[in-house]
């Protein structure tokens, strides 16, 4: 898989894990390769609690890797797909500074 079909496969599954994920607060998800090329999706929910809840969530990155793996993201890929979750109190916090 070149970087441009990663790229497609990875941008795809980024609205059906918002979806998914939405129940438990789930607002925004986007992907960013790492150094090694490795997809890593960040995940935005509204505060503190939310983030450490979905953290602590042991289902949320099987889901993830099998959304990814459903829209032709590569089995190598998907297994090093590395999960950040990030919240808007936590960016309002930072940018507040």
């Amino acid at each position: 898989m070149d970087d441009d079909q990663l790229r497609r496969a990875a941008d795809a599954a980024m609205l059906p894990i918002v979806a998914s994920l939405g129940a438990v607060g789930v607002l925004e998800a986007h992907w960013l390769p790492d150094r090694a090329g490795d997809p890593v999706v960040w995940i935005r929910v509204q505060d503190e609690a939310g983030r450490v809840a979905v953290e602590s969530y042991s289902w949320v990155l099987p889901q993830v890797q099998a959304m990814l793996m459903r829209l032709g993201l590569a089995p190598e890929k998907v297994l090093a797909l590395r999960m950040e979750v990030t919240s808007g109190e936590a960016e309002d916090r930072l940018f507040a500074e």
